[in-house]
């Protein structure tokens, strides 16, 4: 259902139609929804320094890409830390497709120069790491229940279950952890040396922190679902409003509603903007978005055809798990 001001394409069957759908801002929609809701206050403004992103967002993943190799957690195979060499199958991964693992059951990991790190299912979730190629295993490189793991460069950062989702930052080359956000951290993205975060501890409100843990801000007063740096701004699923997408302006930190949607799972990945279309059937599906105009717009299209619980873009195409049954398999959509 779209709100007032909006504007959709229509078929004799919408839901499943495959031609790109467009949706207009509500042009009174501005400021963080209408004046009712109140979303967006501007006490928490007071202070700001108004920063810059680099659009070059990276996420947690379950697959990692290590040149023709791909290293995942077998859910097949007790969440075994796996390989698959390409080329890679068009149905449900399963162990059949495997070309080589190691026994180590993973929840999260990242590649750094051939050395998986992990968190270890079988040492309670702490940081270890094998070597790819000598499979030489060093455990305990970090203590607590290790999820979430995004690499950049040499570091690798981690949310820390076991001591109330704080954010951590392990330096490989000399063993270091740090924390560096101690706030109840949820989603969160790296973009170069500035860290995106949903803060649990402020009602699952949207902060921003340097990656070395200086500069915290806050940077809306509505729950985020999912962001996304775009075009010298920020895309963001507002959980507070029905999970429509808005924008954030980063000089001011002023909001815009600019798409009616119920999206979940936002990510972008070279360049193109991903997330799970929950008013379609929960199909995953991309967007564009365009903000030079006075009244901006948005344009999204299905990519899957079944019903998505979860996906991870890499640079081979994206690894989808079908449906809400967690025992479902991934399936591989070529990019």
């Amino acid at each position: 259902m779209l709100g007032c001001g909006a504007t959709q394409s229509t078929s004799p069957n919408n839901q499943n139609d495959s031609t790109p759908k467009q949706i207009t801002v509500n042009s009174n929609s501005t400021s963080g929804g209408s004046t009712d809701s109140n979303l967006d206050k501007e006490a928490f403004k007071n202070g700001y320094t108004a920063f810059s992103l680099k659009d070059s967002a990276i996420y947690t993943s379950l697959f990692q890409i290590n040149g023709s190799s791909l290293f995942f957690p077998n859910w097949d195979d007790n969440n075994n830390l796996s390989v698959l060499k390409e080329p890679y199958p068009n149905n449900v991964i399963n162990t059949s497709n495997v070309s080589d693992f190691f026994n180590y059951p993973v929840s999260s990991l990242v590649i750094i120069n051939n050395v998986a790190y992990f968190s270890d299912g079988n040492n309670n979730s702490t940081l270890s790491s094998i070597d790819t190629t000598s499979r030489a295993y060093k455990p305990n490189l970090a203590s607590g229940k290790v999820t979430n793991m995004i690499t950049v460069n040499n570091i690798i950062y981690f949310v820390d279950q076991n001591d109330g989702n704080k954010l951590h930052a392990f330096d490989t080359t000399n063993n270091s952890d740090k924390i560096i956000s101690f706030d109840n951290v949820g989603n969160y993205l790296v973009d170069e040396d500035t860290i995106l975060y949903e803060n649990k501890s402020d009602k699952s409100t949207l902060y921003k922190i340097n990656a070395d843990g200086t500069q915290k801000q806050k940077l809306s007063n509505f729950s985020v679902n999912s962001f996304a740096p775009y075009s010298g701004q920020i895309l963001a699923i507002n959980s507070s409003d029905d999970n429509n997408l808005y924008s954030i302006n980063l000089t001011d930190l002023s909001t815009k509603r600019l798409a009616i949607m119920n999206g979940e799972d936002m990510k972008i990945f070279n360049g193109t903007i991903y997330f799970i279309n929950v008013t379609n059937n929960r199909h995953l599906s991309k967007m564009t978005v365009d903000l030079t105009q006075s009244t901006p717009s948005v344009n999204f299209s299905d990519i899957s055809d079944y019903e998505v619980n979860e996906y991870y873009p890499t640079s081979k195409g994206i690894f989808a798990r079908k449906g809400v049954n967690v025992n479902n398999g991934y399936i591989f959509l070529p990019a």
